[in-house]
């Protein structure tokens, strides 16, 4: 008698170029929200090495390349801090030109990622939160909290119904959901 199989259904990959470790962990957050929540995702995290936002396209872009011929990404992803948007542009770098350019879709954390966990907490999801103050209004909520903050700890700490009470106020965060079908 022949043994049957499983078949295993493919995962949906979706690319998302970030700045850093503590970006890098959010994604790690959200594809254990896929996972737990039966998303058939496979969120591929290209983790740049910091610096302006055109520098972080680009890096993805370059990551992006190097797997070209493996993968192909019906959606490309970045995550950029909002708060770094305007100097950018006032120094004559165009993020969302140069992501337009390579096919990336930019999602805006407001007004960086700090300020989003802020937002996740109950009661805190319509917060306005001043730049420069993130970090130190992130510990009073969540003492334990370390930059970068790892993707467990973020599992333990948040889950989607947090995600979701906040991208009701987030249309950036309201977009990411919907691409990754959470």
């Amino acid at each position: 008698m022949k043994r049957r199989i499983p078949t295993v259904r493919p995962r949906r990959p979706v690319f998302i170029g970030v700045e850093g470790k503590s970006e890098q962990a959010f994604v790690k957050f959200l594809q254990h929200l896929c996972d737990e929540h039966s998303r058939d995702l496979s969120l591929i995290c290209a983790k740049g090495s910091g610096g302006d936002t055109v520098t972080i396209v680009r890096e993805a872009h370059r990551t992006l390349k190097k797997r070209r011929g493996r993968i192909q990404y019906k959606d490309r992803l970045v995550l950029l801090d909002e708060d770094r948007v305007d100097a950018d542009l006032q120094a004559g770098l165009d993020a969302k030109a140069v992501a337009s350019e390579f096919g990336f879709e930019i999602i805006y954390q407001a007004p960086n990622l700090e300020g989003l966990l802020i937002r996740l907490h109950l009661g805190f999801e319509q917060k306005s939160v001043a730049r420069g103050t993130e970090g130190e209004r992130l510990r009073k909520l969540w003492p334990e909290y370390g930059k970068p903050p790892a993707a467990h700890q973020l599992i333990r700490r948040f889950g989607l119904d947090d995600l979701r009470r906040a991208a009701q106020y987030d249309q950036e965060l309201k977009r990411l959901l919907d691409v990754i079908s959470l």
